[in-house]
């Protein structure tokens, strides 16, 4: 599975010029992105694979298996918190191609609400998922509304740039999250730095800072990154 996950070397070169210098040029803003032309086209280019909201240089086969394991993860730290997904109201930020969508509704979740920042793979979610709503809005800019008791956050933090729109997107699931009610973020690293010019690694003191009286536990490993829950009083 290792040499799997590293992919082709000419590929890797070929997708790190891209990223580093087609990419910066197409999406680029300053110090910031355009990530909604960036994450429409990208959904665009791969459907509902599953590269489209993982690792592009992987195959489907070993993307699915990171995906399989960090679903198991998920699973797991929502149960030891007590979450009842047949009760919860669930707001997924970064639903994608929905792969969180569908766990979540074999574990038996009633009210969910999809936020993307793009709507290009929307129609056939609302498809296979006619109970559950979708609404293309950006957590780091507009103003959210409802209460929530699960908010989910994975593999999203870390393409927002920006210390400014990741305090907005706190603010949002600060507003958003019922008392009592349960964040789930993923894809925070160990140290806080910028990487490319469309991630950013956020470390778990600086997603604490943001919910200063809340609980929230130790880092879980999460893919490449690490997993936290933040309970809210």
């Amino acid at each position: 599975m290792e040499s799997k996950r590293r992919g082709n070397p000419i590929d890797l070169l070929r997708r790190a010029f891209q990223k580093a210098v087609v990419g910066r040029l197409r999406y680029g803003r300053g110090d910031d992105y355009d990530a909604a032309a960036y994450w429409e086209d990208r959904f665009k280019r791969y459907g509902y694979s599953l590269k489209g909201a993982g690792h592009e240089g992987l195959s489907e086969e070993a993307n699915t298996g990171m995906y399989e394991e960090a679903a198991e993860v998920f699973t797991d730290l929502c149960r030891k918190e007590s979450v009842d997904f047949e009760a919860v109201r669930v707001l997924d930020i970064g639903c994608g191609n929905g792969f969180y969508t569908k766990l979540l509704h074999e574990l038996g979740v009633k009210r969910y609400l999809g936020l993307d920042i793009t709507d290009t793979l929307f129609p056939s979610l609302r498809e296979s998922y006619p109970q559950f709503e979708f609404v293309r809005e950006d957590i780091t800019s507009d103003k959210l509304s409802g209460e929530f008791d699960l908010i989910l956050m994975i593999d999203v933090v870390e393409h927002i740039v920006k210390e400014s729109r990741l305090a907005q997107a706190m603010e949002n699931v600060r507003d958003c999250l019922s008392s009592g009610g349960l964040f789930v973020v993923s894809g925070i690293r160990r140290v806080s730095r910028r990487r490319l010019f469309y991630v950013r690694s956020w470390s778990a003191e600086d997603i604490k800072k943001e919910f200063s009286g809340y609980s929230v536990s130790e880092p879980l490993a999460f893919r490449d990154a690490l997993i936290l829950s933040i309970r809210k009083p």
